[in-house]
């Protein structure tokens, strides 16, 4: 590979989104000379989930330190898990210190991305079709919103929202307040809403393991030591990863100790429930890490408060006064919030993605979405994502898994740019043998114990990387040209 040849001038690269890989992608396009790209956002701004998610109580659930650009480390975040809005301002300030901005293409919506002549050709909702050699999606797994298919959903006479496009001009205080859902963001909400309500009703379908997160504030003098010596920040990101990273090879199947750790800190978590009822009531009916863990210090506090109400039986309907429940209960409330996810794993939400034969993506991952590496797709050549297909998206940081994805495909994008390849597609067979891989090693993993968790493709199997950290990172040092064609 000839490292000293220029760029093509005419060379193009669109990237699909601008949350936190597509600012890294575009950070990366940069450094590597690149730049002539076009970063296309569907919403007004930077940011992605930080800019989309506003609830009250938002905050990360990896440590703050593992969570930001390893190049671009922040001294200032103010405890140990980064809030929302100062995430939002840490990827803005990226974008603005890495001279993104004049790359963004805000307020558009891609409609469809089609090959044809060697080219792609994405169209948008602008009514323009912009012409590229290369598309990297960068749009993430948790991106568009999904509201529950619940009767009369419509007849509610309050405030009704998903909790990902929240109603800031509604008021909490010494209201009513009913949610819907019990993942990670309705712990959020709950820990955050509960005490502030005259009345709170959490509506549980599943119960979910929760973990303590040992949150704290930082002092003054801790922010001062990372400010004035920056390695500091470098070496408390890469212990908190690999404090992360050990819960992630635990519920692989890789450390059993570790593993039987977490399990005794969640059941011990679990008593702090006073009332025996409601203890039961929130224990959950499958192993520990087959869902998402749950990391909260207040939860289990919030949901015991005297104006806290778990409710259980299933929903019937939704009434002018509130939720109907199987029961024949009406719960009457003033605000009702649906903390009810996303569509997750959803690369190709709202489009579709053609290659030159007329292949749809959506059609060739009809039985469970494959990428090699969760980086490319066979029969779609120079199409790349970050965070694809079968990423360790529930055992490593995502800015991790970004930064070592971007990693392994900037060769292949250096060559496209160099005139050295025309196209570079994915080896069928390489692609076929690397899906086979991930099936034998989900099968030891406690995601495949058998719950339902957003974790499950189309085809029931769980969409994570089931390796160790270490694995995953050697891997993408660099691509083996063996696992691609290239012309």
């Amino acid at each position: 590979m000839n490292n000293t040849k220029e760029h093509k001038k005419d060379f193009k690269v669109l990237v699909l989104g601008a949350g936190m890989s597509g600012i890294l992608a575009g950070i990366k396009l940069k450094e590597a000379g690149i730049h002539n790209f076009d970063i296309i956002e569907m919403a007004d701004d930077v940011g992605g989930t930080w800019r989309a998610n506003t609830y009250p109580g938002l905050a990360c659930d990896v440590p703050a330190h593992n969570y930001d650009y390893s190049f671009e480390h922040n001294w200032n975040w103010s405890g140990l898990y980064a809030t929302g809005p100062e995430l939002f301002a840490y990827f803005k300030f990226c974008a603005e210190k890495y001279g993104i901005r004049p790359h963004l293409q805000l307020n558009t919506r891609v409609d469809m991305i089609a090959r044809k002549d060697g080219k792609w050709v994405v169209s948008t909702n602008d009514g323009q079709d912009r012409v590229c050699d290369i598309v990297i999606n960068c749009m993430g797994v948790l991106c568009h919103p999904q509201m529950p298919n619940i009767e009369g959903i419509d007849s509610f006479e309050g405030d009704l929202f998903h909790s990902a496009r929240w109603d800031h001009s509604v008021p909490l205080d010494n209201k009513r307040i009913g949610l819907i859902g019990t993942g990670s963001t309705a712990a959020q909400i709950a820990s955050a809403l509960a005490e502030r309500s005259k009345h709170f009703s959490l509506f549980q379908r599943t119960a979910q393991w929760v973990i303590p997160a040992f949150h704290y504030h930082r002092s003054g003098l801790s922010k001062t030591l990372h400010r004035k010596l920056p390695k500091y920040s470098a070496f408390t990101g890469q212990l908190q990863g690999k404090l992360i990273e050990m819960i992630g090879k635990a519920v692989s199947g890789d450390s059993p100790r570790t593993y039987a750790l977490i399990k005794k800190l969640c059941e011990r978590h679990l008593k702090t429930i006073r009332d025996p009822e409601l203890r039961k009531t929130m224990t959950p009916n499958f192993e520990v890490g087959c869902r998402r863990l749950i990391f909260s210090d207040n939860f289990y506090n919030a949901i015991q408060a005297p104006q806290s109400e778990v409710v259980t039986e299933g929903i019937e309907r939704i009434e002018a006064k509130g939720i109907r429940t199987k029961d024949g209960r009406l719960h009457e409330l003033d605000v009702l919030v649906m903390a009810t996810g996303f569509h997750a794993l959803s690369y190709t939400y709202g489009f579709d993605i053609i290659n030159e034969q007329g292949v749809k993506l959506s059609e060739e991952w009809a039985e469970g979405s494959e990428a090699l590496r969760g980086c490319a797709v066979s029969g779609f050549p120079n199409f790349f994502m970050l965070i694809g297909p079968r990423s360790p998206i529930g055992n490593f940081s995502l800015t991790s898994i970004s930064e070592s994805q971007m990693n392994y495909i900037m060769p292949l994008i250096k060559m496209l740019s160099k005139g050295e390849a025309k196209e570079i597609d994915v080896n069928a067979e390489a692609q076929q043998r690397y899906s086979e891989w991930m099936d034998q090693g989900v099968e030891k993993t406690v995601w495949a114990s058998g719950c339902t968790s957003w974790y499950l493709g189309k085809n029931g199997k769980p969409q994570l990387y089931p390796y160790t950290p270490v694995s995953f990172r050697s891997a993408l040092k660099k691509p083996d040209m063996d696992e691609f064609v290239v012309s």
